[in-house]
C-alpha cells in the first residue's frame, strides 16, 4: 500500500500580536488553551510557526502568561498529542500531574495533551514548542508519563533536535519548503531524537539503574507479538553478536523471518526501535563487564560490544545509566549484576 503523502508544508511569522490575537493564532495552530495574564496593557508577542510532517513546531517570545490545558479541552479533543516545550530564554513554571519544575534558559519538558497542564511564562519568555500526534512518536508514552511536568536538561540529543528545528523554523519562514520526503525524514529523526533524550533522563533517575531497564519492558511487550521463544532466539542472537558494529535491524529481521517494515512495527508497538533495543543490549552488558571484570579497560569492553570508539560509548553509556563508564565501575566493583533474560 503507498505511503499516505504529507501535507503541503506551512510556515507564518507573525509580530506585534494582542492578547485575543495571541490566544487565537494559538488555539488554530496548536490546541485550544485557557489563558490568563495579570498584567494590563499592550501585550509582546511574536512567533514562528510551521508545520512538517504530522507535527508543528513554533518559535515564541511573549509577556508573562498562563496558560493551561482543562479537563474540558482534553475530553473534546479527538486525539492525544505529545507536547514539547524548551525554555530558549527568561523562565517559565510548568506543571502536570503530581509535578511542577521551574525551567530556566536550556531546560525542557513534555507534556501529554490528554492530562491537564499548565505553564506560567515570565517576561519576554522565548520557548520553542512541539507538538507531535501520539500514534507518530510510540515510545514517548511511559517516559510522558512518568516526566510530565518535570525539568529536563537540554543537552545531548534534546538540544541537537531543537537545532533542527529553529533550522527548520528559520528556512521554511524565509520560503524554503521541504517537500514530502524531506518532511518525513525530519519527522522521524526529530521523533527518535527526543526518544533518545527521553530515554537517558529516564535511565538517569535512580529507579532506573535496575539492569531490566528498556531492554526488558522492550523484550516482554515484543514478546508478546512474536511468542516467547522467538524472542529468546532474538535475545540471544544480539547477545552472541553485539562484538560486530555492523549489527543492524534488517539482520535481526532476517533471524525471525519478517520484513525490515513487520520488524520496526513490532518495536514501535513496543516503544523502542530495533536500533535502540540493540543499544540497550550493548550497555547491559557493558554494566556487567564493568563490574566483574576490573581486568580489562574500559575500551577494550566497548570494542568487545561493538562500539567505534570509547568517547562514544563513554556518552550513551552515561545517557543510560546517569554516570560514567569509570564511575560505575568504581561504585559497582565486584558486584554481582542480575541481567534479565
Amino acid at each position: 500500500m503507498p505511503a499516505v503523502p504529507s501535507p503541503p508544508q506551512t510556515a507564518s511569522r507573525r509580530n506585534g500580536l494582542t492578547f485575543e490575537q495571541w490566544r487565537e493564532a494559538i488555539d488554530t495552530s496548536f490546541l485550544p488553551l485557557a489563558y490568563s495574564r495579570q498584567a494590563s496593557g499592550r501585550f509582546h508577542c511574536s512567533f514562528s510557526y510551521a508545520r512538517f510532517g504530522a507535527c508543528a513546531v513554533a518559535d515564541l517570545e511573549v509577556d508573562a502568561h498562563r496558560v493551561a490545558r482543562e479537563p474540558r479541552h482534553a475530553a473534546a479533543s479527538d486525539a492525544g498529542f505529545f507536547k514539547i516545550f524548551w525554555q530558549l530564554s527568561g523562565h517559565s513554571r510548568v506543571a502536570q500531574r503530581n509535578n511542577a519544575a521551574e525551567l530556566a534558559a536550556g531546560m525542557w519538558s513534555i507534556y501529554d495533551t490528554a492530562q491537564p497542564y499548565s505553564i506560567d511564562m515570565g517576561e519576554r519568555s522565548r520557548v520553542l514548542v512541539l507538538l507531535v500526534p501520539q500514534a507518530h512518536a510510540f515510545g514517548w508514552r511511559q517516559a510522558a508519563a512518568n516526566l510530565g511536568g518535570q525539568a529536563l536538561p537540554g543537552e545531548g540529543a534534546a538540544r541537537i533536535a531543537v537545532s533542527a528545528l529553529g533550522a527548520l523554523l528559520h528556512d521554511t519562514c524565509a520560503g524554503h519548503l521541504l517537500d514530502h520526503h524531506g518532511q518525513a525524514v525530519l519527522q522521524d529523526s526529530v521523533v527518535s531524537l527526543m526518544e533518545t533524550a527521553l530515554q537517558g533522563v529516564r535511565a538517569a533517575q535512580p529507579a532506573a539503574c535496575d539492569m531490566d531497564g528498556v531492554a526488558g519492558v522492550a523484550g516482554s511487550a515484543v514478546a508478546r507479538r512474536l511468542g516467547e521463544a522467538r524472542m529468546r532466539r532474538l535475545a540471544e542472537f544480539v547477545d552472541a553478536q553485539l562484538h560486530d558494529p555492523e549489527l543492524c535491524a534488517q539482520r535481526l529481521a532476517t533471524v525471525l523471518n519478517v520484513s525490515r517494515r513487520t520488524l520496526y512495527n513490532l518495536f514501535r508497538e513496543a516503544g523502542l526501535t530495533p536500533h535502540a533495543y540493540i543499544l540497550s543490549r550493548r550497555l547491559r552488558q557493558a554494566a556487567r563487564r564493568l563490574s566483574g571484570e576490573p581486568g580489562r579497560t574500559i575500551t577494550e569492553i566497548a570494542f568487545a560490544l561493538g562500539f567505534a570508539d570509547a568517547a562514544h560509548f563513554s556518552r550513551v553509556f552515561h545517557e543510560r545509566f546517569g554516570m560514567s563508564p569509570s564511575q560505575w565501575r568504581q561504585r559497582h566493583a565486584g558486584a554481582h549484576i542480575v541481567l534479565p533474560h
